[in-house]
Order: structure tokens, then C-alpha cells, then sequence
């Protein structure tokens, strides 16, 4: 019963931040290296299980794994945006 809450309650989160991370993909400035994003993304994924696992004993931690879940997107789009393009050379 509480898995059926959680996926609800994760479904309507879904809802509505799609509207609002469409829109702020335009706004997206990333104002740090590629380093600095690199090693956020590997802390940050470490938090967001943490909050997952969390939201699964307690749905007040819902939120939590939203909040994590938009940062990361944030920063996995600044790295893609800050790697370099490397072409084949032929």
C-alpha cells in the first residue's frame, strides 16, 4: 500500500517539474569546471539513493528525491555542455 502511495505521489511530482525543467533548460548556466561538476555528480548521486531509500521508509522524504533528481539533470547537462567534442581523426 505504501508503494502504491510513493509511485502516486512520485507520478504527480513528475507532472509537475516537467513543465518547469522544460522551461528552465533554456536558463541553465554552468558557472563552475568540468572537475567541480564531475566530482558534484558523484556526491550527489550518492544523496539522491540515500533520499530514494528514505522515501521509501517515508514518503515525506518524497520531496527530497525530487529536489536530488533535478540538480542532477542540471549537472549531468552542465558536463555535457562542458566536455569537449573529440571527432575521430581520419
Amino acid at each position: 500500500m505504501a508503494n502504491i502511495r510513493i509511485a502516486i505521489a512520485a507520478a504527480l511530482m513528475l507532472c509537475v517539474l516537467i513543465p518547469v525543467s522544460a522551461a528552465q533548460a533554456g536558463n541553465l548556466q554552468c558557472k563552475h569546471t568540468l572537475a567541480q561538476y564531475t566530482e558534484a555528480l558523484k556526491i550527489l548521486e550518492t544523496e539522491a539513493a540515500q533520499a530514494r531509500a528514505k522515501a521509501d521508509e517515508n514518503p515525506l522524504y518524497i520531496a527530497d528525491v525530487g529536489y536530488y533528481n533535478s540538480v542532477l539533470r542540471d549537472a549531468r547537462q552542465c558536463v555535457k555542455t562542458l566536455t569537449p567534442l573529440t571527432t575521430a581523426a581520419r
